[in-house]
């Protein structure tokens, strides 16, 4: 029986989607779901990592590498050895970037804002910009609309709309104290520094946000921008919620993605 809870959709070519620290699969759902409106031809499983949402977390999870060899197992029993695609977003970027060095039939990786320092202290941060597109009067979800001001680059009432349904459902559902408690150490995955020397012929496309104070772009730019497999853009006007930020960017360059 699955630890991992998911929900599916669809038939065809496969995609996983795996999100962010703290969030739950609602997030990856309410970001990506519009684009299959008129595009059935895949069949979308996006999960819970284990210890958010609802996926259940062992008790002989200690650190990222079990996280990822949970993760790895699950995709091994559904994905029927055959080719798919990851879809990841900051942490889920990172675990989508370890799970490429382990599967040989990863089709592609489209990433956004991902990890690639798990260190908090290593990493190269940006501050935060806010753009105010017009004043926003939160009705309901008062108590979270600092954390959506300290985490939005673009301030609308639409911007903050999406935010609710999309990060909210992970933030209220909260996560096991695992998360909370856990260390730099247990939260980098042990082969982090060669994470990029294994990947090399998967093709990836990455989107940063100019404006990301949670992990940056300057490292995954250094680390990245060399490499013939990896195609990175650097968005103008987004920060780590870079898919609510830049929500016609993320549509054309995801469409682009499925589509090649």
């Amino acid at each position: 029986m699955d630890t991992i809870h998911y929900k599916e959709f669809g038939s065809g070519k496969l995609i996983y989607f795996i999100h962010g620290n703290s969030l739950n699969l609602e997030s990856m759902i309410e970001f990506y779901e519009p684009f299959f409106e008129t595009n059935q031809s895949f069949r979308r499983i996006y999960l819970d990592i284990p210890g958010m949402g609802d996926s259940y977390l062992k008790p002989s999870i200690n650190n990222s590498d079990d996280i990822l060899e949970e993760i790895y197992s699950f995709i091994l029993n559904h994905s029927n050895n055959k080719n798919f695609s990851l879809c990841g977003h900051s942490y889920g970027g990172y675990l989508c970037l370890g799970l490429a060095t382990l599967f040989p039939n990863i089709s592609n990786l489209f990433l956004t804002c991902p990890v690639v320092k798990a260190k908090h202290r290593e990493r190269i941060l940006e501050n935060h910009k806010v753009i105010v597109q017009e004043e926003v009067i939160p009705v309901d979800n008062k108590e979270y609309f600092e954390d959506y001001l300290d985490m939005n680059v673009q301030i609308s009432n639409l911007s903050w709309s999406k935010y609710q349904h999309s990060i909210l459902p992970g933030l209220k559902k909260g996560t096991d104290s695992f998360w909370t408690n856990i260390s730099e150490e247990d939260y980098m995955l042990s082969f982090e520094n060669l994470l990029f020397d294994r990947i090399k012929d998967t093709h990836c496309t990455v989107l940063l946000g100019r404006y990301d104070q949670i992990v940056g772009y300057k490292d995954q730019l250094e680390l990245m921008n060399d490499r013939k497999n990896f195609e990175v853009k650097l968005l103008s006007h987004s920060g780590h919620n870079l898919p609510i930020d830049e929500s016609d960017s993320l549509f054309l360059f995801f469409k682009n993605f499925i589509e090649s």
